[in-house]
């Protein structure tokens, strides 16, 4: 595994700081939009028929860009886990994290077992979305935005399990951007960048 700068490293505290003021135990919120009426007639027969576009595999570079979201997914899937022990044992987060990813998450799990506390509940992660990327280099990246809703992801004592206490106006649910890079044909996740000031 290549080496890489770990430029954005001062901003690790800084980053951590607000994922975990944001666990506020607060209730998640909904968007409130009406679900799209449904059509009272039946669509042509012209446009109920697939078209070749349709039926077609992906291209190289959308092939890519869904295995760059899985394995971002699977990052926050064992990020959780970890969390939730507090430790990097009996998960997988090591395969998805490298860099300041995996800094973070390694201050994170020891700031948590410091002071004797763990995370319950779950993070949800939707709209994932890829904003850019460079397929072509030699080491591909893509970057991808989604909205984090961490209104159910609690900070417990460990002893207790009753939730710490937390800002109450700490932010529950906002706009977070990542890096990806792809290693020996693997995706990495190597940052993240917090964005409390965008509501989502």
């Amino acid at each position: 595994m290549r080496r890489v700068r770990s430029g954005t490293a001062p901003h690790r505290g800084r980053a951590l700081a607000l994922l975990l003021a944001g666990l506020a135990s607060v209730s998640g919120c909904t968007s409130g939009e009406p679900a799209s009426p449904k059509p009272t007639t039946p669509p042509s027969p012209a446009s109920s028929a697939p078209t070749r576009a349709t039926l077609s595999p992906d291209s190289p570079e959308e092939a890519a860009k869904k295995q760059a979201v899985a394995a971002y997914q699977a990052y926050w899937a064992e990020m959780t886990k970890a969390f939730a022990v507090p430790a990097f044992e009996g998960t997988d987060l090591k395969r998805y994290a490298v860099a300041d990813a995996l800094a973070n998450a390694q201050e994170t799990i020891t700031n948590l077992n410091n002071s004797k506390r763990t995370m319950a509940g779950k993070p949800l992660v939707s709209n994932t979305t890829v904003t850019g990327g460079e397929l072509e280099k030699k080491t591909p990246n893509v970057s991808v935005s989604s909205c984090l809703d961490v209104s159910a992801w609690k900070i417990v004592d460990k002893k207790t399990g009753k939730p710490a206490p937390m800002p109450t106006n700490a932010a529950r649910k906002y706009v977070i951007t990542s890096l990806l890079e792809r290693w020996n044909g693997s995706w990495k996740v190597l940052k993240d960048e917090l964005h409390p000031d965008q509501p989502c």
